[in-house]
């Protein structure tokens, strides 16, 4: 069979099996987040205001997407909730500007929340201008990079799924310096030979594992990457560069979305389409297919068409995203088998810092976290992308 045929089969076949099942699998794995308690039960972990970030932008689409589906109440109820649960540590802007970019995230969805009519507390709408406020008061390197978290002078790729959307849907959003944050992981972050771009960096080259000239971390980590990826579409839009004119901004993200997502394209597993933990190293012992970073892969590709941030023609990354959809929900999504309907998520990495050795050794080996909020909310973002291509 031609390939181009078999990837048509393969995208009747999710649109048909997957994608439109009779609850569709953006609602099966909301559902089963809601019944677990997750986002509303802290996690305890250390990307607690990235996993209710992301799940309430999971939430959010979901229900922008299908708005009269008889869960909306729910939904919103449980959003609320969730908000006011990972806005108690959020009231004092100082304070803020020492915790991660992650805190961003969370301040998007308690204000998009807001101009969708929805109830939040006065607590949480409080903690969304403590927030904002704290974004005068990060720190930066001394070229002007955000510190990620504590760690002077280290700027991670995670934090800009979460700082450059929430800087860009500001009423003046400040171009210059999102281009700036973006030009300085660049330059700091590209491997060799290829538009991937490694975990961080430390402006100092003082970190043990920082490169001598760079100051560039070893290695490519998949969900870093996705973050940055997802970012770069989320802030696509928040612009609105779609429906403007030539701005060095737009141009800028679109050239670094297409040159980073052809790369992963090429790093694709051949036999699964899914991504690597370390995805510069397909197949070497200890590395394994990982779910959160590819289903975060899938979202930027479609996401990136729909809006026009990627090229149509481009069909590569459409057939790359249906192909790892497949897999995803064949053996990432798992039957809990309670009855209820209730699924799972599993092959999800649990949190990898550059507070570590950073070797090859330490991305393969941490822990897998079964359904994982980084993870599951992630997958509903990519079900709610497959499933508009439905007809």
């Amino acid at each position: 069979m031609h390939l181009s045929t078999l990837y048509a089969a393969l995208a009747a076949g999710i649109i048909c099996t997957a994608a439109r099942p009779k609850t569709p699998h953006s609602r099966m794995m909301l559902n089963s987040v809601k019944i677990r308690q997750q986002g509303i039960i802290s996690s305890g972990g250390a990307s607690v205001f990235l996993e209710s970030g992301i799940l309430a932008q999971a939430i959010l689409d979901t229900i922008a997407q299908y708005p009269e589906n008889n869960a909306r109440a729910s939904d919103e109820q449980y959003l609320a909730a969730v908000l006011d649960e990972a806005s108690k540590p959020s009231r004092n802007a100082t304070f803020l500007a020492t915790r991660p970019l992650d805190r961003f995230l969370l301040a998007s969805g308690i204000d998009r929340a807001s101009r969708s009519g929805i109830r939040v507390s006065a607590a949480t709408t409080a903690a969304s201008e403590a927030i904002k406020a704290s974004l005068s008061l990060q720190i930066r390197n001394p070229d002007g990079g955000f510190w990620y978290y504590v760690y002077p002078n280290w700027s991670y790729l995670d934090g800009m799924v979460s700082v450059l959307p929430y800087m860009a849907a500001l009423p003046q959003p400040n171009e210059t310096d999102i281009d700036l944050q973006i030009s300085l992981l660049q330059s700091h972050c590209k491997i060799a030979n290829s538009s991937l771009l490694v975990h961080g960096y430390d402006w100092s080259r003082k970190a043990a594992w920082a490169n001598s000239v760079t100051g560039g971390s070893p290695y490519v980590w998949g969900r870093s990457l996705g973050w940055f990826l997802a970012g770069m579409v989320q802030t696509y839009e928040a612009l609105n560069c779609a429906n403007t004119g030539y701005r060095p901004i737009c141009s800028h993200i679109r050239n670094s979305t297409i040159q980073i997502s052809s790369a992963l394209v090429e790093y694709a597993d051949p036999t699964t389409g899914a991504w690597w933990q370390l995805p510069a190293f397909p197949g070497r012992p200890g590395n394994y297919l990982e779910s959160s970073s590819t289903a975060l892969f899938i979202f930027s590709f479609l996401k990136g068409l729909r809006i026009g941030l990627i090229p149509a023609p481009s069909k590569m990354f459409k057939e790359a995203a249906i192909r790892a959809y497949l897999y995803a929900v064949h053996s990432f999504v798992v039957d809990l088998g309670h009855g209820n309907g209730t699924i799972g998520y599993g092959g999800t990495v649990a949190v990898c810092s550059l507070n570590s050795t950073a070797t090859y050794e330490y991305y393969t080996t941490q822990p897998i976290a079964p359904n994982s909020l980084l993870g599951e909310a992630a997958f509903i973002l990519a079900s709610l992308e497959v499933e508009k291509l439905s007809p």
